[in-house]
């Protein structure tokens, strides 16, 4: 090879190195999960606003076709793999058993204070679980793009995230509704000052870092950063839309933002569980290694897997509603109990279980190399 050939070469193997991934399950399935996915939010508020659905339908629409599925994908990733279990059995199998006892006996003893109190927990708790899941995803991206650390611009894109969502619900606690379900929540009403001044920040950071951003256009890894921005945009509208243009029904308000959340969950957690598999099947996850080896007929067996779980849980429901008949708790209680209890849990048990510092996990998740820099996961 010649001098010439060799240095072409060697040019083209040092950009193919340094070439940024710029999805992190593909193109297409990135595009549906993580991009389009916001655009239910949309479709929940034109049912509200235009079509005047009944609150009830939107929520029963969303149980079936994205939060009832997300829910139970949790057991997937969790209960249906011995070694998680026995890593941790008392975050994965104590910690939701006393949650269970705290809904049963809040929902038993306190009467209208308790709805009220699990009301709250649930949208302050939902609140957070799902600016963690997108500053999660956008971790990914992050490191997959080969960005430096130095990056103002990427350090800054978790203070734009957070403060944007605190400027929203805080927008929200001042002007209302403040319920849940019916049910008013317990707050503290900011002043408008705070809120003005909040947004004067959001605005200020957010131009720094678009100045950054076209300052580095020229870097190669301008166009994953730039797929970052336009990830940021869609978890704004996912929580813009909810909190400030569903406001005159708080059921379908939470039902917009946790349909958006559960297509989210699904993308990420089929993707970690073909990763995690595709070795093949293993005895100590045989259903859930099986159902995730590849092929569209296996994703397909998949979720009616997950729906056969969800669907699975009304059976309980309507057990205990026997059971307990003479005592006064019927279906309709058992369902609050039960279904608060699984959303509960499942925000419990993705705060032990997603954590990209654990190198497994990072594995798992298309992460093969170190982290690109040192910020760490949610909690």
């Amino acid at each position: 090879m010649t001098s010439r050939g060799a240095f072409c070469y060697e040019r083209r193997a040092m950009s193919a190195a340094a070439a940024p991934r710029l999805s992190i399950i593909s193109p297409v399935q990135d595009f549906l999960f993580f991009f389009l996915s916001a655009a239910v939010v949309l479709i929940a508020w034109a049912a509200t606003a235009w079509f005047h659905v009944e609150p009830f339908y939107l929520l029963a629409t969303v149980a079936v076709v994205s939060n009832g599925p997300h829910l139970v994908a949790t057991w997937s990733r969790v209960y249906f793999d011995k070694r998680e279990v026995k890593e941790r059995p008392v975050a994965l199998l104590v910690a939701p058993a006393l949650i269970f006892v705290f809904v049963a006996l809040t929902t038993w003893k306190a009467g209208f204070p308790g709805v009220r109190l699990l009301n709250s927990v649930i949208l302050y708790w939902a609140t957070w679980h799902f600016v963690a899941q997108n500053w999660g995803i956008l971790r990914i991206y992050q490191r997959k793009s080969g960005e430096p650390e130095t990056s103002l611009a990427l350090a800054l894109e978790k203070p734009l995230l957070l403060l944007f969502v605190a400027w929203c619900v805080l927008y929200r606690l001042h002007t209302g509704p403040r319920m849940l379900f019916g049910t008013e929540i317990f707050y503290v009403l900011p002043s408008r000052d705070l809120i003005g001044s909040l947004l004067a920040i959001v605005v200020t950071v957010l131009g720094v870092y678009l100045v950054d951003r076209i300052g580095q256009r020229r870097e190669p890894w301008a166009r994953a950063a730039w797929i970052r921005f336009a990830f940021l945009f869609c978890a704004f509208l996912g929580f813009f839309v909810p909190f400030q243009m569903i406001t005159t029904d708080d059921t379908s308000a939470f039902a917009a933002a946790a349909c958006w959340h559960g297509f989210q969950y699904l993308g990420m957690v089929r993707f970690y569980h073909r990763n995690t598999w595709r070795a093949g099947v293993d005895p100590n996850a045989k259903i859930i290694s099986w159902l995730s080896q590849p092929g569209w007929s296996r994703a397909v067996l998949y979720m009616a897997f997950l729906g056969a779980l969800a669907g699975s849980v009304y059976g309980v429901i309507f057990m205990l509603s026997l059971v307990t008949r003479s005592g006064g708790w019927n279906f309709y209680t058992w369902g609050g109990v039960v279904w608060i209890t699984l959303t509960l849990s499942h925000y419990w048990l993705d705060g032990v279980i997603w954590k990209l510092r654990r190198p497994e996990l990072a594995k798992r998740v298309g992460l093969d190399g170190p982290p690109q820099n040192t910020t760490p996961m949610p909690t």
